[in-house]
């Protein structure tokens, strides 16, 4: 009789391949839940940043629309830095910037100021800054503003995204 090869694996063989299968689950898998934490991470931090890059262009286009009258029409005191601005814009309309931690809100008189709309919802800090034509002079009323400068601070997952932006206003006398 003759010995027929056999085909398959030993017990032995197994063994060793299923220890190499783990010892390569082991040093890989962490490595990928690695990659998909940082791409979630990533991915929640350009969220935020977007939102941040919204709320501060929405802010400027509605700032820069302040009416003027032979002194602009800020109906909040421009003495001190705070964190609502209230004004009148060209075409009429009252206007509100207010912040409630965590919502940045917009409301218009004439629209919505039961239910102001809101900009975003991760807002640490919003602090509005006046100057006169000069860019460095703090402004003391407003006939003195020629520029509004506001800091909007933004949180999300312990991480603080900041942007500041200064705001040339129209219709200057």
């Amino acid at each position: 009789m003759t010995k027929r090869p056999q085909n398959g694996f030993t017990l032995v063989e197994m063994v060793a391949a299923l220890t190499v299968l783990a010892l390569l689950a082991a040093i890989v898998g962490p490595l990928l839940s690695n990659g998909a934490r940082a791409y979630n991470d990533s991915a929640a931090a350009i969220h935020t940043l977007s939102k941040l890059r919204v709320a501060s262009e929405r802010l400027v286009r509605e700032i820069r629309e302040i009416r003027n009258t032979g002194a602009y029409d800020i109906l909040t005191s421009v003495a001190s830095p705070n964190s609502a601005l209230r004004f009148i814009k060209t075409d009429t309309e009252t206007v509100t910037i207010d912040s409630v931690s965590p919502l940045l809100t917009l409301a218009y008189d004439s629209i919505s100021a039961a239910n102001p709309y809101t900009l975003c919802d991760e807002l640490t800090n919003i602090t509005f800054r006046y100057w006169q034509s000069d860019g460095t002079t703090p402004a003391n009323n407003s006939m003195d503003v020629a520029f509004i400068e506001f800091e909007l601070v933004l949180t999300h997952a312990g991480s603080n995204y900041a942007q500041r932006s200064r705001i040339a206003l129209r219709n200057q006398p």
